[in-house]
């Protein structure tokens, strides 16, 4: 499990002004779950994953990584390189890589038949297919996914959450996720933290206590509203936009 302890992060402009994008974040990603910051339109959530991959410093607070797991960030626009085959992009940056350990994460992440395969640039929710192979091929303790699904149609968004989901709940990966789509969230999240506007601060958090196994139906259900209106009402009691 990482703890966020009291996580604070300032950015001091080109103007020389300070801001505090991030403040006193405290929250436990639980090993084997799926857990969601989400903020409507913040870019808090964002700033806080980079802080847990160490991509950005916090200004206070730590990271508790007891069991020093290794820590994979996806970007928005998931890392792919078209003049590398699937297989190639898959394997990159993998020292040592064990050639079943690689095909086995490629059928995983549903590229099976397309080793060979040069990825398109504009291709998301391929590459983005890509980039999962890749941090799965790596054994991570967690997955950082950054809000990427929101460059993607609808059908391949709808496609991305089944397969995170089942990945989830066969393999028992770790993901977490920052979102500015709350349907998105719902269908993935056991747990989702509501964050402000910035200064970003959790203001909210509930279990999304729905069926382990979701797809799009499940937006009609009592249990999925019921979720959701809980949410809506802490976005409007906080005024967050």
């Amino acid at each position: 499990m990482i703890e966020l302890k009291n996580i604070s992060k300032d950015f001091v402009g080109q103007n020389g002004i300070k801001s505090n994008i991030i403040k006193s974040i405290s929250a436990s990603i639980q090993k084997s779950k799926i857990t969601s910051f989400y903020a409507p339109h913040g870019s808090g959530p964002s700033y806080l994953l980079k802080i847990i991959s160490g991509l950005e410093i916090q200004t206070e607070g730590s990271v508790l990584n007891p069991n020093s797991e290794k820590i994979i960030y996806i970007p928005t626009e998931p890392s792919s390189f078209p003049w590398y085959n699937v297989f190639d992009n898959v394997k990159l940056g993998i020292v040592n890589y064990d050639l079943k350990s690689v095909e086995k994460m490629i059928k995983l992440a549903g590229l099976e038949g397309y080793e060979s395969f040069h990825p398109h640039n504009k291709s998301y929710g391929f590459r983005f297919r890509i980039a999962l192979a890749r941090s799965l091929a790596q054994s991570p303790g967690l997955i950082l996914m950054d809000d990427p699904f929101k460059l993607m149609d609808n059908k391949t968004k709808s496609e991305m959450y089944s397969l995170i989901i089942d990945i989830n709940r066969t393999k028992g990966t770790t993901f977490c996720l920052a979102s500015s789509n709350l349907d998105e969230t719902l269908m993935l999240s056991d747990k989702i933290f509501l964050m402000s506007n910035e200064p970003s601060e959790i203001i909210y958090k509930t279990e999304v206590d729905l069926p382990a196994k979701r797809d799009l139906s499940i937006k009609k259900s009592d249990e999925y509203i019921s979720v959701k209106t809980k949410i809506i009402t802490e976005i409007k009691k906080f005024d967050v936009e």
